[in-house]
């Protein structure tokens, strides 16, 4: 079973891949537009990660690439709105140990739900919904954002 280094380390490597993902969003958007990077950056920087999407949309609409990029920048988006709940429970959750299901106890990510204030009771109890993520589901959500990114750089043409 995963020990809580392992969770430590698929959270770090999430959050390395996260920052990559952020950082070549705003290389696509200078890609893209005639505006310089450094008010790209004052536009881009400042929001959270939500927001963040919605700016590069803005800023890389389907209109501004080529035909035959048009199709990577649909599954970019897509992959962006996947991603947006997952790391919003990775990054506002705390890690629980649990045994569940007749296994021996491993490590959790239990993100905060904003509908649902007893959703550590919840996962007391052995409900695990969309918000618990074992080191498998965080290595998955690594994985996402690696697609992510790779897609991205082919956007501008890397």
């Amino acid at each position: 079973m995963p020990t809580l280094d392992d969770m430590h380390t698929a959270l770090g490597e999430f959050l390395s891949e996260l920052g990559r993902v952020e950082f070549t969003m705003l290389l696509v958007m200078d890609y893209l537009n005639e505006a310089p990077i450094e008010h790209l950056f004052d536009v881009y920087s400042p929001k959270t990660f939500g927001p963040k999407i919605d700016c590069f949309k803005r800023w890389c609409p389907l209109s501004g690439v080529s035909d035959e990029k048009k199709s990577v920048l649909r599954i970019v988006y897509k992959d962006l709105e996947e991603l947006l709940p997952k790391r919003n429970y990775i990054i506002h959750g705390e890690t629980w140990e649990g045994a569940f299901n007749d296994k021996p106890a491993q490590p959790y990510r239990v993100g905060i739900s904003r509908d649902d204030l007893y959703y550590l009771d919840e996962f007391q109890h052995g409900q695990l919904g969309e918000n618990v993520f074992d080191v498998q589901r965080v290595r998955d959500a690594t994985k996402l954002c690696n697609k992510i990114r790779v897609a991205l750089d082919t956007l501008r043409g890397k």
